[in-house]
């Protein structure tokens, strides 16, 4: 049956008329659909919530229970508790372990499709597991808390460690290039930073130490001053002071001798401090938190500058370390950048996780 042309044009001016209808004036069932398209329509992000979906990443879901179990994760890799976390910050770390997801899933991507990309060792894995091990009394307290964690079994982990460690060679790959450091960049780093590069005032102590922490305290100050004395009057040795009443067994071993130490080195301040303000060869009693030290500086250094050269690879590395982190800031963000038309994500579902 042959359909006249009016025929035809009465039927082609009724479609458009109900397809101009359903999207712009009714919200029909094709406007309806659309929105349920657009990643920031109202329908969108409510079948998103119901679905538990904070984010779509080259069309893989990524879920409030991945998201949920990779912050607690964090936290748990940081030897912190996810209970004793304040509310505001797990919603920090929750986005930034979105954040996290988001470049993993794009990552993965470029690397299942890299035949040459560097694939995780066994031994690489084992290690990573050895060290994760170290930080628990035994296998099965570890076991226990990485169940705790949604971790099902130590396969389940090696998995997870082997994907981290194939992500850190695939970003180490692209960042190797960008650590270049020119020898221009080290000189002009020497010029500026001459001053701090230089080795800087230094002392040999060895020292007597009385801990005072649930002692009689003015028994133990009457001892120290006593052997203070006696030292003084060259009664006995600083070597048989340390043996007869020194606390600090490391120390005890060598004579008392602490080495050599700067205003940098990691000993508590009220115990360095007053070791700079003695002249050389001077007994000294005083007190910190810990106790009683009768102390001695036996020589002093003063400070002395470093060429460039015997600066050069401390300071090449510094340069590198600043270089890292802003250029895997650009290479995470420039992923994120190419593949932005497939990465929808919903912060209000974020927002409304307990």
């Amino acid at each position: 049956m042959k359909i006249s042309f009016t025929a035809r044009l009465f039927i082609y001016s009724a479609l458009l008329a109900y397809v101009a209808i359903d999207l712009y004036a009714c919200s029909g069932p094709l406007r309806k659909a659309i929105d349920r398209r657009k990643s920031d329509s109202p329908e969108a992000i409510e079948d998103a919530r119901k679905a538990g979906i904070v984010g779509i990443v080259l069309g893989r879901p990524i879920t409030t229970s991945q998201v949920d179990r990779a912050a607690r994760e964090r936290l748990w890799l940081e030897g912190k508790s996810w209970q004793e976390t304040p509310l505001e910050q797990r919603r920090l770390v929750r986005k930034a372990v979105l954040t996290d997801l988001v470049d993993h899933q794009l990552i993965r991507s470029k690397i299942a499709a890299n035949k040459e990309a560097e694939r995780a060792s066994e031994a690489e894995v084992s290690d990573r597991v050895k060290s994760l091990l170290a930080r628990f009394t035994s296998r099965s307290e570890m076991e226990q808390s990485m169940k705790s964690q949604g971790i099902a079994s130590e396969e389940e982990l090696k998995s997870r460690m082997a994907a981290i460690i194939e992500m850190e060679k695939y970003l180490d790959r692209q960042l190797q290039p960008l650590l270049q450091v020119s020898d221009e960049e080290v000189q002009e780093f020497y010029q500026k930073h001459q001053s701090a590069l230089a080795i800087p005032e230094m002392i040999h102590v060895r020292h007597v130490f009385w801990a005072t922490l649930e002692k009689d305290a003015i028994a133990v100050k009457n001892q120290a001053e006593a052997a203070l004395a006696a030292w003084q009057k060259k009664e006995k040795t600083i070597e048989q002071l340390v043996q007869e009443h020194s606390e600090d067994e490391r120390s005890k071993m060598t004579g008392g001798n602490l080495g050599w130490i700067s205003r940098t080195s990691r000993l508590p301040a009220d115990f360095s401090e007053p070791l700079f303000s003695v002249s050389p060869q001077q007994p000294t009693l005083f007190q910190t938190k810990l106790g009683w030290h009768l102390a001695e500086v036996i020589e002093r250094r003063p400070p002395s500058p470093r060429s460039v050269e015997q600066c050069r690879d401390e300071i090449r590395q510094a340069l590198a370390d600043q270089k890292r982190t802003e250029a895997l800031q650009n290479i995470r963000s420039a992923i994120r950048e190419s593949h932005r038309l497939h990465i929808h994500l919903y912060p209000t579902v974020l927002d409304g996780m307990p």
